[in-house]
C-alpha cells in the first residue's frame, strides 16, 4: 500500500471514529430528552409530543416521495416503496408480517429509537417510541392520501417490535 493510500485509509478511519462519537452523543441526548419529557409532562403528553414530531417528519418524507413517484393508492404498496425503493426509512428495518381484515401488521426489526432505549436502559413504554409510529403514519397519510393510524402491538427493546397500520 502506498503512502497516499495509507493516509486515505487513516483519514476514513478517523472520520468513522468521529461519526461514532457523534452518534453516541446524539443517543445520550435523545435519551435525556425522553427522560425529561417524562418528568415534566405526563407520559401520555410526552408520547403525544414525540408522535407529533414523528408525524411531521413523516409527512415531509411522504411529500418528497410523492413528488418523485406519484401518489400510491394502496397502503401496503406505499409502505413497500418507502422500505425498499427509496432508502428513506434509513435507521429502520421493517417487514410486512401479514395483512388481516384491512390491517397491516409489520415487524420493526431495526430502529434507531430502540438503539437509544437500549443505551439509556429505557423500555419501549418510553415516549420516544411514538416517534416511529408517527413517522410511518405521517409518511403513509401523505403518500396515499388515506387516513391511517399506526399502533404498537408489542414492543421489545432487545428484539422485534410489532406494530399495526389501521386504514380508517
Amino acid at each position: 500500500m502506498s503512502g497516499t493510500e495509507k493516509l486515505q485509509v487513516q483519514s476514513l478511519h478517523d472520520e468513522l471514529e468521529d461519526c461514532k462519537s457523534h452518534n453516541k452523543v446524539l443517543t445520550i441526548l435523545a435519551g435525556e430528552v425522553s427522560t425529561i419529557l417524562d418528568e415534566i409532562a405526563k407520559t401520555d403528553e410526552a408520547r403525544s409530543i414525540c408522535r407529533i414530531m414523528g408525524e411531521d417528519a413523516g409527512r415531509r418524507l411522504g411529500k418528497s416521495t410523492k413528488k418523485r413517484f406519484g401518489a400510491i393508492a394502496k397502503v401496503e404498496e406505499a409502505l413497500d416503496l418507502l422500505m425498499y425503493r427509496t432508502g428513506l426509512l434509513r435507521g429502520y428495518g421493517i417487514e410486512i408480517d401479514h395483512i388481516e381484515d384491512g390491517t397491516i401488521y409489520i415487524n420493526v426489526l431495526n430502529c434507531f429509537v430502540r438503539d437509544i432505549l437500549k443505551d439509556r436502559k429505557l423500555t419501549t413504554a418510553s415516549p420516544l417510541c411514538g416517534i416511529t409510529c408517527g413517522y410511518i403514519k405521517g409518511a403513509l397519510n401523505e403518500l396515499t392520501g388515506k387516513d391511517v393510524d399506526v399502533e404498537v402491538v408489542y414492543g421489545d427493546v432487545n428484539g422485534i417490535c410489532r406494530e399495526k397500520i389501521v386504514i380508517k
